[in-house]
């Protein structure tokens, strides 16, 4: 029997594939029927606020290219679309399954379990983002319920939740967080259950920290003890999508001394600096209990 890759990085040729572009079907009706009820989730950078930073557009890289069809794409960049359409195109969710995102209040993920009739629970650190998500559970008459928690101290019962998610959230957290936050999640889950996670990967800044297979295999496996779905291995396809801000800058001089002052200064490690690998995507990684 033949197992699908799907512990992998990332890939926009995936939005293509028949799964994901039925999720992006939907997600682009979600998004025009919250916006017509004046009702708005935050942005790929967790942000409440409507127009983005110059920061992010950098951060999309100088050969970004726009989604056909994408109703909202200054929020909404096709790198969270990926993010969504990938982890829920191969998590099995049940309807009606009780679901944990981490990191993810007022989030367009969280909506979108929602608005698919889950019983969804989101945390995060910041509480403004907690009460948007109170107003669009509110508005919209989802079962979205958000709590201001720490990722690595999870206040809910053992066996709790059918399914657990984080939205590029862990790459912010130190690496004993991260490890304290799957020691969590394996508690949380009921038997049967499964979590899914995307991540920055590759990324040069300081506190990315997951460059390698081996870096994921330490950080979200093992400290589970939850079995890695699909083929039990994660791919690096080598694709890298996205720029580092700290080392944009216009021209060559420019960018050159942006990059210098990011290494000295220890925002951007010394060594991918040096030898100018400062791009980075983003991963995907599944675990089933």
């Amino acid at each position: 029997m033949h197992l699908r890759a799907i512990n992998k990085t990332m890939d926009r040729d995936d939005l293509a594939s028949p799964e994901c572009r039925l999720i992006l079907i939907e997600l682009f009706g979600l998004m025009r029927r919250m916006r017509n009820a004046g009702v708005h989730y935050s942005s790929w950078y967790g942000r409440a606020d409507a127009w983005p930073s110059v920061w992010e557009h950098v951060n999309r890289g100088s050969d970004y290219q726009s989604t056909p069809g994408n109703p909202d794409e200054l929020r909404v960049p096709w790198f969270l679309l990926w993010e969504i359409a990938w982890l829920v195109a191969n998590t099995p969710i049940r309807p009606g399954a009780r679901v944990l995102d981490m990191g993810g209040a007022g989030s367009l993920f969280t909506c979108y379990l929602a608005s698919r009739g889950m019983d969804v629970h989101t945390i995060d650190l910041q509480d403004n983002l907690c009460r948007r998500t109170a107003d669009i559970a509110d508005r919209m008459k989802w079962r979205l319920t958000a709590r201001q928690m720490d990722m690595s101290r999870l206040e809910y019962p053992d066996s709790h939740f059918d399914h657990v998610f984080s939205v590029c959230v862990f790459e912010h957290l130190p690496v004993s967080g991260r490890i304290q936050c799957n020691e969590q999640v394996a508690r949380v889950l009921r038997p049967g259950g499964s979590a899914a996670y995307t991540f920055d990967y590759a990324n040069p800044q300081s506190f990315g920290r997951i460059d390698t297979p081996d870096d994921v295999m330490r950080q979200f496996v093992e400290p589970s003890r939850l079995k890695l779905a699909g083929d039990g291995v994660f791919h690096d396809n080598g694709k890298r999508y996205l720029e580092t801000p700290q080392c944009f800058g216009f021209g060559r001089f420019t960018r050159g001394m942006a990059t210098v002052h990011a290494a000295v200064t220890g925002q951007v490690l010394p060594s991918r600096a040096i030898i100018g690998t400062t791009s980075y995507s983003m991963g995907a990684v599944f675990l089933e209990k």
